[in-house]
């Protein structure tokens, strides 16, 4: 194993367990929503258009924009930034298949346990749901695959996923950081894709054999992808009790998408660690999120220019000098 390789992986179990916490969260309220948003859309007629409508509208707005704009209109940063616009995502497959899923139904099926005395809502769960199902779960494959690969580009706004390798990857051109993101990210898709497809193939076949075995398989990758974070919980937990007052000082640096950002971030975190501290560096960042999350103090600290603060922050083109213009915005930032 090369020496890059080897770097590269250090931070792999952090990324993955990041990448599939806010994939997971995201699929599952998608879930949460879709479905009943779908049956509704079923029940009631008028409300069909204007729901798939809106749905289809929201997959027309490139995934990057809706990121951008949970943060720098709503202030958003890291896990709540990114959990937004994915989970947005997630709900057009889903409420769409749930929809076409129960009108696919046989209607001599409906009317025969109409026949039979069934009211609507037990021919809707005993009858429709049940034969909707199959078309229902390849639904939520499609948006698992979509959820993945949305949080791959989450990182500019904080969130922590596999998408880190392929941003600082590219900035600084390292092939083997861009690589291991890019099929880390394909094969937790395929995955998770692979694993619910088995779901659905039990489904079709009514095989609860096949569904369990599946449902424990899904069950291990999540459960052991999401291990480090869960160490880092009980950690955190601990350290807090044991600091004093009952809190742990946990620091974050932020920097920007390029090298200097890179370098100026680690060495104002590895003098932070040696403080005591406990640090996280959160990179590639926007200039405008950056700045926008130290004002809502997401981020502790980060370094930035005096003239991209006085240009994009304080909205001054003019030049007064370079001591006025550090002595002006010394001001402003306070």
């Amino acid at each position: 194993m090369s020496d890059a390789l080897r770097e590269q992986l250090q931070y792999f179990p952090d990324y993955l367990g990041r990448h599939l916490l806010l994939t997971i969260t995201a699929l599952a309220l998608g879930i949460a929503i879709s479905l009943p948003l779908g049956l509704l859309a079923v029940r009631i007629p008028q409300l069909r258009r204007p729901l798939l409508v809106s749905s289809s509208i929201i997959q027309t707005i490139p995934g990057l924009a809706l990121l951008a704009f949970m943060a720098v209109f709503f202030s958003l940063f890291g896990f709540a930034a990114a959990l937004i616009p994915i989970l947005l995502y997630s709900i057009m497959p889903i409420l769409r298949n749930t929809v076409t899923g129960i009108d696919q139904v046989d209607a001599s099926v409906v009317e025969a346990a109409r026949g039979i005395g069934m009211t609507p809502n037990q021919v809707l769960t005993r009858v429709q749901l049940p034969l909707a199902l199959p078309v229902i779960i390849a639904g939520i494959r499609t948006a698992t695959v979509w959820t993945v690969g949305l949080t791959t580009i989450a990182t500019p706004v904080g969130a922590t996923s596999l998408g880190n390798y392929i941003f600082s990857g590219l900035q600084t051109q390292n092939n083997v950081a861009v690589a291991l993101g890019c099929i880390g990210a394909a094969a937790l898709a395929l995955i998770l894709d692979g694993l619910i497809g088995v779901i659905e193939i039990a489904a079709t076949c009514r095989s609860v054999r096949l569904a369990a075995v599946a449902g424990v398989g899904l069950f291990a990758v999540i459960g052991s992808g999401l291990a480090p974070q869960t160490m880092d919980a009980i950690h955190e937990l601990r350290t807090s009790r044991d600091s004093a007052g009952g809190q742990s000082v946990v620091v974050t640096v932020g920097a920007k998408g390029f090298t200097e950002q890179y370098i100026l971030a680690d060495v104002i975190a590895d003098q932070l660690r040696k403080a005591g501290y406990t640090v996280e560096v959160k990179q590639n960042l926007g200039s405008s999120v950056v700045f926008s999350a130290l004002v809502e103090n997401d981020i502790s600290c980060y370094v930035d220019y005096s003239g991209t603060i006085w240009t994009n922050h304080m909205k001054r083109d003019d030049n007064p000098g370079a001591e006025a213009v550090l002595e002006q915005m010394s001001e402003a930032l306070k």
